[in-house]
Protein backbone atom coordinates (compact mmCIF):
# COMPACT_ATOMS: atom_id res chain seq x y z
CA UNK A 1 0.00 0.00 0.00
CA UNK A 2 1.29 3.52 -1.32
CA UNK A 3 1.15 7.00 0.14
CA UNK A 4 -0.95 9.70 -1.78
CA UNK A 5 -0.05 12.90 -0.89
CA UNK A 6 -2.52 16.05 -1.40
CA UNK A 7 -1.08 19.17 -1.71
CA UNK A 8 -3.59 22.01 -2.24
CA UNK A 9 -2.73 25.73 -3.25
CA UNK A 10 -4.52 28.44 -0.49
CA UNK A 11 -3.75 31.30 -2.83
CA UNK A 12 -1.97 32.01 -5.73
CA UNK A 13 1.31 33.64 -4.91
CA UNK A 14 2.07 37.48 -5.95
CA UNK A 15 5.92 36.29 -7.01
CA UNK A 16 7.17 33.12 -9.13
CA UNK A 17 7.73 30.44 -6.66
CA UNK A 18 11.03 28.07 -7.46
CA UNK A 19 9.42 24.64 -6.19
CA UNK A 20 12.09 22.45 -7.64
CA UNK A 21 11.20 20.25 -4.30
CA UNK A 22 7.87 19.27 -5.05
CA UNK A 23 8.92 15.90 -6.05
CA UNK A 24 7.29 12.50 -5.42
CA UNK A 25 10.78 11.23 -3.81
CA UNK A 26 11.32 13.90 -1.56
CA UNK A 27 7.60 13.27 0.21
CA UNK A 28 7.65 9.84 0.50
CA UNK A 29 7.93 8.57 3.93
CA UNK A 30 7.48 11.97 5.34
CA UNK A 31 4.77 13.05 8.07
CA UNK A 32 1.87 15.74 6.83
CA UNK A 33 4.18 18.10 8.83
CA UNK A 34 7.34 17.28 7.17
CA UNK A 35 6.51 17.74 4.14
CA UNK A 36 4.88 21.17 5.32
CA UNK A 37 8.72 22.05 6.32
CA UNK A 38 9.94 21.54 2.36
CA UNK A 39 11.44 24.70 1.30
CA UNK A 40 10.41 27.04 -1.77
CA UNK A 41 12.03 29.87 -3.29
CA UNK A 42 9.52 32.88 -3.53
CA UNK A 43 11.84 35.99 -4.67
CA UNK A 44 14.87 36.38 -2.30
CA UNK A 45 12.84 34.87 0.06
CA UNK A 46 12.61 30.77 1.46
CA UNK A 47 9.39 30.17 2.26
CA UNK A 48 7.45 26.18 3.14
CA UNK A 49 5.14 24.25 1.28
CA UNK A 50 2.98 24.86 4.46
CA UNK A 51 2.67 28.58 3.86
CA UNK A 52 1.08 27.96 0.11
CA UNK A 53 -0.28 24.45 0.47
CA UNK A 54 -3.05 22.13 2.24
CA UNK A 55 -0.89 18.81 2.92
CA UNK A 56 -2.98 15.51 2.99
CA UNK A 57 -1.82 12.26 3.69
CA UNK A 58 -3.97 8.80 2.68
CA UNK A 59 -2.87 5.35 2.80
CA UNK A 60 -4.13 3.44 0.37
CA UNK A 61 -3.06 2.04 -3.88
CA UNK A 62 -1.35 4.08 -5.62
CA UNK A 63 -1.54 4.94 -9.15
CA UNK A 64 2.18 5.29 -9.42
CA UNK A 65 4.33 2.93 -11.48
CA UNK A 66 6.64 1.91 -8.37
CA UNK A 67 5.54 0.11 -4.76
CA UNK A 68 6.84 2.59 -1.99
CA UNK A 69 6.84 5.89 -3.75
CA UNK A 70 4.38 8.30 -2.78
CA UNK A 71 1.83 9.19 -5.35
CA UNK A 72 1.90 13.42 -5.28
CA UNK A 73 -1.49 15.43 -6.32
CA UNK A 74 -1.41 18.83 -6.89
CA UNK A 75 -4.36 21.43 -7.37
CA UNK A 76 -4.50 24.90 -8.09
CA UNK A 77 -3.66 27.88 -9.86
CA UNK A 78 -0.52 26.62 -10.50
CA UNK A 79 0.76 29.50 -13.20
CA UNK A 80 3.58 31.06 -11.31
CA UNK A 81 4.92 27.59 -9.62
CA UNK A 82 8.18 26.79 -11.46
CA UNK A 83 10.25 23.76 -11.96
CA UNK A 84 7.72 21.23 -10.93
CA UNK A 85 8.60 18.00 -11.25
CA UNK A 86 12.26 19.24 -12.15
CA UNK A 87 14.61 16.17 -11.82
CA UNK A 88 12.21 13.47 -11.11
CA UNK A 89 13.33 9.94 -11.02
CA UNK A 90 10.31 7.76 -9.89
CA UNK A 91 7.18 7.58 -8.92
CA UNK A 92 3.86 9.59 -10.10
CA UNK A 93 2.71 13.27 -9.76
CA UNK A 94 -0.54 15.03 -11.05
CA UNK A 95 -0.87 18.67 -11.26
CA UNK A 96 -4.94 19.43 -11.56
CA UNK A 97 -4.05 23.53 -12.83
CA UNK A 98 -2.13 25.42 -15.15
CA UNK A 99 1.52 25.21 -14.51
CA UNK A 100 4.43 27.18 -14.89
CA UNK A 101 7.84 27.15 -16.54
CA UNK A 102 10.00 24.31 -16.88
CA UNK A 103 7.61 21.38 -15.16
CA UNK A 104 9.31 18.13 -15.93
CA UNK A 105 12.77 19.36 -17.00
CA UNK A 106 15.50 17.33 -16.70
CA UNK A 107 13.61 14.17 -15.33
CA UNK A 108 14.78 10.73 -15.88
CA UNK A 109 11.92 8.36 -14.68
CA UNK A 110 8.61 8.35 -13.69
CA UNK A 111 5.17 10.23 -14.88
CA UNK A 112 3.66 13.57 -14.56
CA UNK A 113 -0.43 14.26 -15.40
CA UNK A 114 -0.61 17.74 -15.88
CA UNK A 115 -4.67 18.51 -16.22
CA UNK A 116 -4.09 21.40 -17.65
CA UNK A 117 -1.86 24.46 -19.93
CA UNK A 118 1.97 23.92 -19.23
CA UNK A 119 4.67 27.30 -19.37
CA UNK A 120 7.97 27.01 -21.70
CA UNK A 121 10.34 24.38 -21.30
CA UNK A 122 8.28 21.63 -20.38
CA UNK A 123 10.72 18.52 -20.16
CA UNK A 124 13.29 20.20 -21.17
CA UNK A 125 16.49 18.12 -21.70
CA UNK A 126 14.60 15.21 -20.16
CA UNK A 127 16.25 11.69 -20.21
CA UNK A 128 13.43 9.34 -19.07
CA UNK A 129 9.82 9.55 -17.74
CA UNK A 130 6.82 10.20 -19.26
CA UNK A 131 4.76 13.39 -19.08
CA UNK A 132 1.31 14.19 -20.47
CA UNK A 133 -0.45 17.41 -20.66
CA UNK A 134 -4.31 17.96 -20.99
CA UNK A 135 -3.74 21.32 -22.23
CA UNK A 136 -1.35 23.52 -24.33
CA UNK A 137 2.48 23.30 -24.19
CA UNK A 138 4.44 26.27 -24.29
CA UNK A 139 7.55 27.14 -26.34
CA UNK A 140 10.92 25.27 -26.25
CA UNK A 141 9.04 21.76 -25.46
CA UNK A 142 11.34 19.02 -24.55
CA UNK A 143 14.23 20.88 -26.12
CA UNK A 144 18.08 22.36 -24.75
CA UNK A 145 18.65 25.30 -23.01
CA UNK A 146 20.80 27.92 -24.06
CA UNK A 147 24.17 27.33 -24.69
CA UNK A 148 23.53 23.51 -24.46
CA UNK A 149 23.83 21.17 -27.73
CA UNK A 150 21.40 18.60 -26.50
CA UNK A 151 17.88 18.33 -26.16
CA UNK A 152 15.84 15.38 -24.35
CA UNK A 153 17.49 12.26 -24.93
CA UNK A 154 14.62 9.75 -23.81
CA UNK A 155 10.97 9.44 -22.58
CA UNK A 156 8.10 10.96 -24.04
CA UNK A 157 5.41 14.50 -23.79
CA UNK A 158 2.03 13.59 -25.29
CA UNK A 159 0.50 17.20 -25.61
CA UNK A 160 -3.11 17.12 -25.84
CA UNK A 161 -3.51 20.00 -27.08
CA UNK A 162 -1.04 22.77 -28.77
CA UNK A 163 2.93 23.87 -28.40
CA UNK A 164 4.89 26.88 -29.16
CA UNK A 165 7.80 27.73 -31.31
CA UNK A 166 10.96 24.98 -31.29
CA UNK A 167 9.44 21.87 -29.90
CA UNK A 168 12.03 18.97 -29.65
CA UNK A 169 15.19 21.62 -30.48
CA UNK A 170 18.24 19.91 -30.31
CA UNK A 171 16.50 16.74 -29.29
CA UNK A 172 18.90 13.37 -29.20
CA UNK A 173 16.26 10.43 -28.47
CA UNK A 174 12.57 10.08 -27.25
CA UNK A 175 9.17 11.24 -28.42
CA UNK A 176 7.10 14.23 -28.48
CA UNK A 177 3.41 13.78 -29.47
CA UNK A 178 1.41 17.44 -29.84
CA UNK A 179 -2.35 16.50 -31.27
CA UNK A 180 -2.91 20.16 -32.14
CA UNK A 181 -1.29 22.91 -33.93
CA UNK A 182 2.19 23.35 -33.34
CA UNK A 183 4.62 26.23 -33.55
CA UNK A 184 7.64 27.32 -35.75
CA UNK A 185 10.28 25.22 -36.34
CA UNK A 186 9.75 21.74 -34.55
CA UNK A 187 12.13 19.67 -34.52
CA UNK A 188 15.25 22.57 -35.25
CA UNK A 189 19.03 20.71 -35.03
CA UNK A 190 17.53 17.45 -33.67
CA UNK A 191 19.69 14.30 -34.22
CA UNK A 192 17.09 11.75 -33.17
CA UNK A 193 13.94 11.06 -31.97
CA UNK A 194 10.74 11.84 -33.06
CA UNK A 195 8.19 14.35 -33.33
CA UNK A 196 4.53 14.02 -34.24
CA UNK A 197 2.05 16.90 -34.88
CA UNK A 198 -1.38 16.46 -35.61
CA UNK A 199 -2.65 19.84 -36.44
CA UNK A 200 -1.23 22.66 -38.53
CA UNK A 201 2.40 23.07 -37.68
CA UNK A 202 4.33 26.13 -38.13
CA UNK A 203 7.06 27.13 -40.88
CA UNK A 204 10.75 25.26 -41.05
CA UNK A 205 10.06 22.13 -39.35
CA UNK A 206 12.96 19.80 -38.98
CA UNK A 207 15.15 22.69 -39.85
CA UNK A 208 19.25 21.54 -39.76
CA UNK A 209 17.99 18.00 -38.49
CA UNK A 210 20.72 15.86 -38.58
CA UNK A 211 18.74 12.51 -37.83
CA UNK A 212 15.23 11.89 -36.86
CA UNK A 213 11.84 12.03 -37.88
CA UNK A 214 9.16 14.44 -37.41
CA UNK A 215 5.58 13.50 -38.45
CA UNK A 216 2.57 15.65 -39.68
CA UNK A 217 -0.66 14.76 -40.17
CA UNK A 218 -2.10 17.77 -41.07
CA UNK A 219 -0.01 19.88 -44.38
CA UNK A 220 2.22 22.63 -43.31
CA UNK A 221 1.81 26.07 -45.09
CA UNK A 222 4.82 25.24 -47.00
CA UNK A 223 7.81 21.56 -46.89
CA UNK A 224 11.36 23.25 -46.21
CA UNK A 225 13.44 23.52 -49.32
CA UNK A 226 16.40 22.30 -47.89
CA UNK A 227 14.14 18.40 -47.94
CA UNK A 228 13.84 16.30 -50.75
CA UNK A 229 10.81 13.71 -52.04
CA UNK A 230 11.87 9.92 -51.47
CA UNK A 231 8.50 7.96 -51.39
CA UNK A 232 5.11 7.56 -50.30
CA UNK A 233 4.44 4.19 -48.34
CA UNK A 234 3.54 3.14 -44.86
CA UNK A 235 6.27 3.71 -42.45
CA UNK A 236 7.32 0.20 -40.70
CA UNK A 237 7.18 2.13 -36.97
CA UNK A 238 3.53 3.97 -37.77
CA UNK A 239 1.47 1.03 -36.91
CA UNK A 240 3.16 0.44 -33.42
CA UNK A 241 3.15 4.06 -32.80
CA UNK A 242 -0.19 4.70 -33.51
CA UNK A 243 -2.04 2.06 -31.28
CA UNK A 244 0.70 3.02 -28.50
CA UNK A 245 -1.12 6.69 -28.61
CA UNK A 246 -4.33 5.51 -29.00
CA UNK A 247 -3.64 3.37 -25.93
CA UNK A 248 -2.26 6.47 -23.86
CA UNK A 249 -5.43 8.78 -24.74
CA UNK A 250 -3.61 10.42 -27.58
CA UNK A 251 -6.05 9.79 -30.62
CA UNK A 252 -4.51 11.00 -33.87
CA UNK A 253 -7.16 13.27 -35.16
CA UNK A 254 -6.08 12.00 -38.86
CA UNK A 255 -4.52 8.82 -40.00
CA UNK A 256 -5.25 5.24 -39.89
CA UNK A 257 -3.34 2.42 -38.36
CA UNK A 258 -1.75 1.75 -41.78
CA UNK A 259 -1.97 5.48 -43.05
CA UNK A 260 0.77 5.90 -46.24
CA UNK A 261 3.08 8.77 -45.54
CA UNK A 262 4.94 10.79 -48.50
CA UNK A 263 8.68 10.61 -47.13
CA UNK A 264 11.39 13.56 -47.91
CA UNK A 265 14.74 13.60 -46.63
CA UNK A 266 16.83 16.32 -45.22
CA UNK A 267 17.69 18.68 -43.98
CA UNK A 268 20.39 18.79 -46.88
CA UNK A 269 22.34 21.31 -45.81
CA UNK A 270 23.23 18.54 -42.60
CA UNK A 271 23.66 15.75 -44.70
CA UNK A 272 20.21 14.54 -45.68
CA UNK A 273 19.73 11.94 -42.95
CA UNK A 274 16.88 13.35 -41.15
CA UNK A 275 13.00 12.52 -42.58
CA UNK A 276 9.75 14.83 -42.41
CA UNK A 277 6.84 12.36 -43.46
CA UNK A 278 3.70 13.97 -44.24
CA UNK A 279 0.36 12.19 -44.43
CA UNK A 280 -0.37 11.32 -48.12
CA UNK A 281 -3.52 13.00 -48.87
CA UNK A 282 -3.18 15.82 -46.41
CA UNK A 283 -1.40 18.21 -48.89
Amino acid sequence: MNTRVYLTLRTAPAMPVEAESLLPENVTGKSAEQIATLPLQVGNRTETVGDHFKVELHEGSSDGPEEGTAALELAGDLTRFKRLGEGMSRGSMTVNGTVGFHAGARMSGGTLTINGDAGDYLGAMMSGGKITVHGNAGHFAGSAYRGFYRGMSGGSILVLGNAGNLTGARMRRGMIAVRGTCGDLAGYAMGAGTVLIGGRAGVRAGANMVRGTVIMLTPPEEMPPTFRYDYTGLPPFWPLLHASLSEAGWIAPQGEPRAEFKRYSGDFNEGGRGELLLLSGAA
